[in-house]
């Protein structure tokens, strides 16, 4: 049995539990329970999924020191990573490599659900070739994508045609994920820096304005495990006075392009040893 693990922004759960549903080569599911799992074990409950908890990704054993197993099918363990991460570039490239240094000795491959993301996670597939196969999220032209609003588009040519299309006028493109964590997201910093809510939300505005920015953008992306976001949404819209509009066009053809490639890349690892 293959060991796959995820190693993933928490804003991307719900491509996850999409991609467990449809995937009938995933035999069982453990989740690293470091306190960014929460929200992803309550999905996995609502979607009937059955999975293990494991309290720290050091209690899941090297594959060295596991019994063989013959058997078909992908064992899965997926890692959440906060989202605050993304604040500070060089503290997320530290955290992914660190992770993925500790994740190479448990898995047979490991599945990067990032972007970019600032631009610090463009080198990890070569730096990881002779450790362990990595796997970032890549569009069809080849390019890693930016974010996952970048993946859920289709790529990067997508992504840009959607921004030169709002002429120069800011919008935010919210996934039901970001729609439901917009306070976790946009005050992250605001007790680790000391700030209240109300002067957070200030310093908000000046930036926003400072952008232009002045909508919202709902992208339907096809999932709909993230429930009950409207509330937040419209809070969100109303505190910075950003007008609301729908957005199509999501799916998860990138996702899935790049899993069946780690997928096929451990299998021909499997292969050539026999």
């Amino acid at each position: 049995m293959a060991v796959i693990g995820i190693l993933n922004c928490k804003m991307l759960q719900d491509e996850i539990i999409y991609l467990i549903e449809n995937d009938p080569e995933i035999s069982d599911v453990t989740v690293i329970a470091n306190g960014e799992h929460r929200e992803f074990i309550q999905k996995l409950d609502e979607a009937g999924i059955f999975y293990r908890a494991a309290p720290m990704i050091r209690s899941i054993p090297d594959l060295a020191r596991r019994c063989a197993n013959d058997s078909a099918g992908i064992s899965l363990i997926v890692w959440n990573l906060e989202l605050g991460l993304h604040e500070r570039p060089k503290l997320l490239k530290e955290e992914v490599y660190k992770d993925l240094e500790i994740f190479a000795k448990k898995t047979d491959g490991i599945y990067l659900l990032y972007g970019l993301c600032g631009n610090v996670l463009g080198h990890v597939e070569d730096d990881f070739q002779e450790i362990c196969p990595v796997v970032i999220l890549r569009d069809p032209d080849g390019e890693i994508v930016d974010d996952c609003i970048g993946a859920t588009l289709g790529g990067r040519r997508q992504y840009l045609n959607l921004l030169r299309s709002f002429h120069g006028v800011g919008t935010f493109i919210f996934t039901p994920m970001y729609e439901a964590t917009t306070n976790e997201f946009f005050n992250h910093c605001k007790d680790r820096k000391g700030f209240t809510e109300e002067q957070m939300i200030e310093m908000n505005k000046f930036m926003f304005e400072t952008a232009n920015y002045k909508r919202v953008a709902r992208l339907e992306t096809g999932l709909h495990y993230t429930k009950n976001t409207d509330e937040s949404l419209k809070r969100f819209a109303a505190t910075y006075n950003f007008e609301i509009f729908d957005l199509g066009g999501g799916n998860q053809k990138v996702f899935a392009d790049c899993w069946q490639k780690l997928k096929n890349k451990i299998i021909h690892k499997e292969n050539a040893t026999v």
